[in-house]
């Protein structure tokens, strides 16, 4: 497994996952609750998600056989 930094990038998060980093930032801009990485915003541009809260989410969807909310966000 890479290292991975305590803070996420989406072009991290993209790499380790393998999804788009479109998608990435898609799924950073959904709400946890319905599925979304968690993820915080510093400055008006950066977005960033905590390492754990987001292997837990990983692990979470892989679990469950998820599949990503990207038509709800997009539309």
């Amino acid at each position: 497994m890479m290292h991975l930094p305590p803070h996420l990038t989406a072009k991290q998060i993209s790499e380790f996952t393998s999804l788009s980093k479109r998608k990435v930032y898609v799924l950073m801009s959904i709400s946890p609750e319905v599925g979304g990485i968690p993820s915080f915003k510093v400055g008006p541009k950066s977005i960033l998600a905590d390492r754990d809260e987001f292997l837990d989410w990983w692990e979470k969807t892989k679990r469950e056989g998820r599949t990503f909310p990207l038509e709800e966000a997009t539309s």
